[in-house]
């Protein structure tokens, strides 16, 4: 497993832990700029939702953009704001404290989070 593909796999973790509900696929592909990456990510039915992602920066800050443009592609496919913050209906959002990438409460309203890769339903 690629480093790239391994970071899409602890963010697709959170969002369709299973990886059965959505059965969402994700391509690479050289991007227009050097050290860039294009991700697509496709339904079953093959519409996609892509963009692009630096591959030179640190492995904490493509998790980080990952986690936070990847949910966006499940919205644009499937309706859906994932993961969700544990006992409400909001969709979570990625931070970066320290030196890990985590899930919270965009509104603070619930003093949780969690880190990305290890969400559980």
């Amino acid at each position: 497993m690629t480093r790239m593909s391994t970071l899409v796999a602890q963010v697709l973790h959170d969002l369709d832990p299973d990886g059965k509900k959505y059965g969402s696929t994700v391509s690479y592909l050289p991007g227009d700029i050097e050290s860039h990456l294009d991700l697509l990510v496709e339904d079953d039915t093959g519409m996609g939702c892509g963009f692009s992602v630096d591959a030179s920066r640190s492995d904490q800050e493509v998790l980080y953009e990952l986690a936070d443009r990847l949910p966006t592609a499940f919205v644009e496919l499937y309706a859906v704001g994932l993961p969700l913050v544990p006992g409400t209906q909001r969709p979570a959002t990625p931070e970066i404290i320290g030196n890990a990438v985590v899930w919270k409460d965009p509104t603070g309203g619930v003093s949780w989070t969690c880190p990305v890769g290890q969400y559980e339903a």
